[in-house]
């Protein structure tokens, strides 16, 4: 890795720096008023990843604050890389939130724009989109590197004028990422796009969910082509799908989830859907843990942990 200083007090960060493929999964905090069933059920995934990934208002809708969620698990000795979108907040509650995951220990930030609100279960919620996913990685990354919460104004006072930039007392030491999506448009729109964020200071890729395996080695063929593995880590999404329906469902609702018909005619000619899902994911997974450019795979949850459990448990 060329001019990196990722931070060596996250247990993930040590694993990437090690060559070692790490484990995580995705979850996105549940609608309750009580985090003992997510704790009780992190603990089951607990023996088999790295760190827990938790999403900020995934598909635009509501569960426990995902930093109250992240100070929940990081009691309980778990590893968080902690999602942040720019739906939700203007660029001070951003910088605060900012500010408050230091403050817990929590290093890994993931910037993403977040859903429309449209789609979700609040359509009338007012998006504010203050900031773009590259603009909270350069703030984040200026917070670390440079020991300030910057501002694009100035001031005038008797020495003159000077940025309304504030000094961090203790600055935060954030290893930094965004979601990408290997996808079809064309490696011009993937290039413009990662590039940008590198220029911010972007340390790590995490990619939606991807089934389709050749998909995936074109991708990281691209990242090589650009130069761009000698500056970030990559970590491939992928998660079981447990029955023909819920695989269209992903195929026909996830932006960027390529999902091939191979994959759903296995499902579906399947005697027992729920294992057969299993085991393509495992099957995936192995074979993305022999790819080049993999620093590690990232299992989403939705409502699916057992069968993540098992494809861990297997694999480990």
């Amino acid at each position: 890795m060329i001019n990196y200083s990722p931070p060596v007090q996250s247990p993930l960060v040590r694993k990437f720096l090690n060559g070692e493929i790490t484990f995580t999964v995705e979850i996105s905090p549940p609608v309750s008023g009580s985090g003992v069933e997510m704790l009780d059920q992190v603990s089951q995934l607990k023996p088999f990843i790295d760190a827990v990934n938790i999403t900020d208002g995934a598909g635009a809708t509501v569960g426990i604050s995902n930093i109250a969620a992240a100070a929940l698990l990081k009691a309980n000795d778990v590893d968080i890389i902690l999602q942040m979108n720019c739906r939700d907040q203007n660029r001070i509650g951003l910088m605060n939130d900012l500010l408050g995951t230091s403050a817990l220990g929590i290093h890994n930030i993931i910037a993403v724009r977040g859903d429309n609100p449209d789609t979700g279960d609040h359509p009338l919620a007012k998006g504010v989109f203050d900031l773009k996913s590259h603009e909270l990685i350069r703030i984040a990354h200026e917070m670390t590197t440079n020991g300030i919460v910057p501002a694009r104004t100035m001031k005038i006072s008797a020495s003159g004028i000077q940025s309304n930039s504030k000094p961090i007392s203790e600055p935060p030491q954030f290893f930094l990422g965004t979601v990408d999506v290997p996808s079809l448009a064309g490696d011009d729109v993937w290039a413009g796009r990662l590039h940008k964020r590198v220029a911010a200071g972007l340390q790590f890729v995490q990619t939606q969910a991807c089934y389709d395996m050749s998909l995936v080695r074109r991708y990281l063929g691209f990242l090589e082509d650009q130069g761009l593995t000698e500056s970030l880590f990559v970590v491939v999404s992928n998660s079981p799908q447990i029955s023909t329906q819920s695989a269209l469902w992903v195929k026909e609702n996830i932006w960027g989830a390529e999902i091939p018909d191979e994959i759903i005619q296995r499902l579906k000619d399947a005697k027992d859907p729920r294992e057969e899902g299993v085991k393509i994911c495992q099957e995936q997974v192995e074979e993305l843990m022999t790819m080049p450019g993999i620093a590690g795979i990232n299992l989403i949850e939705s409502d699916n942990l057992a069968s993540i459990a098992a494809v861990l448990a297997a694999i480990k």
